[in-house]
């Protein structure tokens, strides 16, 4: 069967019985359309004429459940699927007989639930409404519902939704999954005319699991409003960034109601408190629940959630790789970095296990400090004789304090051994080369500071939330919280490091799931050594 990218689907049947039918619906929809799924539901009315045509839907709360429920059950049956629930047709006010709706992502099929339907009448009067310039788009009927299962029970009595002119809510909106569209879909019902969205940033996301992989905040802002835009087109959307747990809620007296997740529904209280003080009107709540993640492994989130989403990043290509014209392709070189007790040196081992060849920067860096070596001369040239032992050897003891008190002599001295550290690692990877060995492994704690990341076609960087290494450095090195933490903070920051690397990985969690993101990464790099 012919699949298609983005399709429009009409949901005429009665919410109790398209309800039933969900989980059938999406499985036979993901047969045909592969992208982008528009969802536009018109149950019918009394009275309701011949001709099928766009009308306006009240907000009830047979309809918020079916939205949820529709939404749950994409992310079991149809995860690749980016699904949107339209929402400019549903209102409890007046709408425009002509209004019309560009959808974003477009659509080249539409898909209905009415097995007897006028196909060529519905077509012109969907795509007068939403608006597609494509000739001979193809309308497929659901299978799911046969002519025999078709009712003409129109309900007339629904649990009305009081809507509002202006509705606030607030998220992180990491990687927009179904438990935004959920959240966002929810304001986009209640709301009239304006729908304030604050976008938590800054110190509101630092305790937050890979704080470091969170999208930047303009990305972030953006994917709302565009979601916003597509789906309910009609109404502003204000979306802003939120440094604390009130945002614009406590500024603006004319924000009337706000939803709420379940995991933040006590943010209700405090922020009405607040306005309580400042004198404005208490805010409406509406709280909703968050859904089941069928996809969660035994160690996440057992709910659809953004961290679980980074999680699972983890081993994958984070930042795509860039064309090296410059170093040869065999052997494929992998530079693994790190901060201190970031678990590199256990993720190197592991590499070792699975075929690759391992540079030890470290040991190379001792080799180079040695006698009769370039580096060897030049450093005494420059920090005289009095950093010797008294056999002639350079004592890195007498040297630390030097180069530790003074930057610019640190710098000196890096300048001096990195670029042989360099040299060194280049006859190592040839050794490989020779040995027949198609990856090497650069395991080095400095490559991005010295600049080696110019010598392979990747970067891995690992990585723990400093708290974490700080605890770890304490632990190892019997060393107080204070002087770990300089140590900790004196490096380059996680994401100085996630911002320069290919591919994230941590050893944050157990044994286990650091082997499946080493074995996810050494799988996925072995594609791409063949493509």
């Amino acid at each position: 069967m012919k699949m298609y990218r983005a399709g429009l689907l009409i949901l005429s049947q009665p919410l109790s019985t398209s309800q039933k039918y969900i989980p059938a619906i999406l499985t036979e929809v993901s047969q045909i359309i592969k992208e982008t799924l528009y969802v536009h539901i018109q149950p019918p009315v009394p009275k309701q004429t011949l001709e099928w045509k766009v009308a306006k839907v009240p907000c009830s709360r047979e309809l918020q459940t079916y939205i949820q429920d529709f939404y749950s059950k994409t992310a079991a049956l149809c995860l690749g699927l980016d699904v949107c629930i339209l929402l400019g047709h549903v209102s409890n006010s007046s709408l425009n007989p002509n209004q019309t709706h560009k959808l974003l992502k477009g659509y080249d099929t539409v898909v209905l639930d009415d097995t007897e339907a006028n196909h060529p009448e519905i077509l012109k009067n969907v795509q007068k409404h939403y608006l597609n310039e494509l000739s001979n788009i193809p309308v497929h009927n659901l299978k799911t519902f046969s002519t025999e299962e078709k009712t003409n029970e129109v309900k007339t009595e629904v649990s009305s939704m009081k809507t509002y002119d202006h509705v606030a809510l607030g998220g992180t909106f990491d990687r927009l999954h179904v438990g935004h569209k959920v959240l966002l879909s929810e304001g986009c019902l209640l709301c009239e005319k304006k729908l304030t969205v604050g976008v938590s940033d800054g110190d509101m996301n630092k305790k937050k699991v890979l704080v470091e992989l969170i999208q930047a905040i303009e990305e972030r802002q953006d994917c709302v409003r565009k979601f916003i835009i597509d789906i309910k087109p009609q109404i502003e959307a204000h979306v802003v960034p939120i440094h604390d747990a009130y945002g614009p809620t406590i500024t603006d007296p004319n924000i009337e109601m706000i939803v709420l997740s379940e995991e933040v529904k006590k943010g209700g209280a405090m922020i009405n408190e607040e306005r309580k003080k400042r004198g404005m009107k208490e805010l409406e709540e509406e709280v909703i629940y968050m859904l089941e993640d069928p996809c969660h492994s035994a160690s996440e989130d057992t709910k659809v959630s953004s961290s679980s989403l980074r999680r699972r990043l983890l081993g994958t290509l984070f930042h795509p790789v860039q064309p090296c014209p410059n170093i040869p392709a065999t052997p494929y070189r992998i530079g693994l970095t790190g901060g201190t007790c970031s678990g590199k040196s256990t993720i190197c081992k592991k590499l070792e296990k699975i075929g690759a060849g391992i540079v030890d920067c470290d040991k190379l860096g001792h080799k180079a400090y040695q006698k009769k070596t370039v580096a060897y001369e030049a450093i005494i040239d420059h920090f005289g004789k009095e950093i010797l032992t008294d056999t002639g050897e350079i004592d890195r003891k007498k040297l630390a304090p030097i180069v530790f008190s003074n930057k610019a002599q640190l710098e000196k001295l890096n300048g001096i051994v990195w670029p042989e550290i360099a040299k060194l690692a280049e006859a190592k990877i040839e050794k490989y080369k020779q040995e027949g060995i198609k990856v090497v492994v650069l395991d080095a704690a400095v490559l991005l500071e010295a600049s080696w990341n110019q010598m392979v076609h990747e970067v891995w960087t690992t990585i723990v939330p400093p708290a974490e290494a700080v605890r770890r450095l304490m632990e190892r090195n019997s060393l107080s919280e204070e002087e770990a933490s300089k140590r900790v903070q004196s490096q380059l920051s996680n994401q100085q490091r996630v911002d320069q690397s290919n591919v994230i990985l941590s050893s944050l969690w157990e044994y286990e799931y650091t082997q499946s993101q080493v074995d996810k990464a050494w799988e996925l790099l072995q594609s791409r050594i063949k493509s």
